[in-house]
């Protein structure tokens, strides 16, 4: 039995992305695959328990439910560090151990998700190193593509875990850096004796926000077309323009969100003109009957905010590009990248070498 544990030096890297779609592709290949992430960070709860929020649609989508308690053991928020600071929790490295060999049982592979960073839950002795020790796992690292700092963190990562690293995956990878990645980068690696299995380009579906969860983070409300809220969201603009200027601007723009001030229906009318997937009205302004009437209509959502535009504006960029793989159009996307992007054959070959020695 193997285990693939993914780890990243930052959150919002893509492990959960990476990790569900990787199972899927092995269970393709007749792979008996479970997963288990032990540190959690957003608590949801299921049924009276609290789970992950990401392990919660992984394990979904594995058909995993049965074996959800065990697949989160911890979960690092404020309350809960600053409670372990007072009392440590009883022996987390064996609830751990116990708990993964549960969902071990019977299977060919586990991909174990890390958590934030390399030195999360270090406190209980389960940072990415130490999970690496506790199951014993070969760690494969997920970098997000940066210019300046890819080369070293992934040298870094190396260094850091030893002789359990498996080798790199980089995500995001912009079109204009494919080549560099792929050629140089990939030939230099080698020379340092680190693996590189593939890079995830630059894709905006996998970073885009469905219509739902950004009326949830906003704590707005929808106040039409609710059937529509799992569309995705790929980009924002703001509505701050004359009517003629807007319709220039937000015609050059698909898939978006267009956010204005509640009482600006000659901007909202020109979105509801081009590919707009959502309308944020600020202010707390309601809109006029003809503005809800053609976005009705149209299948348009408008979501109802009492922040100003500027807050808005703020929580909607960090919003887009920082969401959760919680949709089955976004997994797709993402096994279409694995399938194409990514050297399986190269990294099965690696973890059978790394268990038979």
């Amino acid at each position: 039995m193997s285990t693939i544990l993914i780890v990243s030096s930052e959150k919002y890297s893509g492990k959960s992305s990476l990790a569900v779609g990787l199972a899927l592709e092995l269970r393709e290949r007749g792979f008996d695959v479970g997963y288990m992430k032990p540190i959690g960070a957003y608590p949801i709860k299921v049924d009276q328990k609290k789970v992950d929020e990401d392990a919660y649609f992984i394990a979904e989508a594995l058909s995993l439910e049965e074996e959800l308690a065990d697949v989160t053991q911890f979960f690092l928020t404020w309350d809960n560090m600053t409670r372990f600071m007072r009392k440590m929790p009883a022996r987390p490295r064996e609830k751990v151990k116990a708990a993964y060999d549960r969902l071990a049982r019977g299977r060919d592979i586990m991909i174990v998700e890390g958590a934030e960073n390399f030195i999360h839950g270090r406190m209980l002795g389960l940072s990415s190193f130490e999970l690496a020790e506790v199951l014993g796992g070969s760690v494969l690292f997920l970098d997000t593509y940066n210019d300046e700092l890819t080369v070293d963190r992934i040298m870094g990562a190396r260094d850091f875990f030893g002789e359990v690293f498996l080798g790199a995956v980089l995500n995001w990878v912009p079109e204009r850096r494919g080549e560099y990645v792929k050629n140089l980068l990939a030939r230099f690696m080698a020379s340092q004796g680190i693996k590189m299995f593939g890079s995830l380009s630059t894709d905006r579906v996998l970073r885009s926000i469905t219509v739902d969860d950004l009326a949830a983070g906003l704590n707005g409300r929808i106040i039409c077309a609710q059937d529509r809220g799992d569309e995705l969201i790929e980009s924002m603009m703001v509505g701050a323009m004359g009517q003629e200027q807007a319709l220039r601007l937000f015609r050059k723009q698909a898939n978006k969100v267009v956010i204005t001030g509640g009482d600006r229906s000659d901007v909202q009318m020109a979105a509801l003109e081009t590919p707009t997937k959502s309308l944020i009205l600020t202010g707390g302004h309601r809109p006029s009957p003809l503005v809800l009437g053609q976005a009705e209509e149209m299948g348009v959502p408008i979501i109802m905010v009492d922040h100003d535009t500027a807050t808005t504006v703020e929580m909607v960029e960090s919003a887009i590009g920082h969401q959760k793989v919680h949709s089955p159009k976004k997994i797709e996307r993402m096994r279409a990248h694995i399938r194409d992007e990514l050297d399986l054959e190269a990294l099965l070959e690696e973890v059978g070498r790394r268990d038979a020695g």
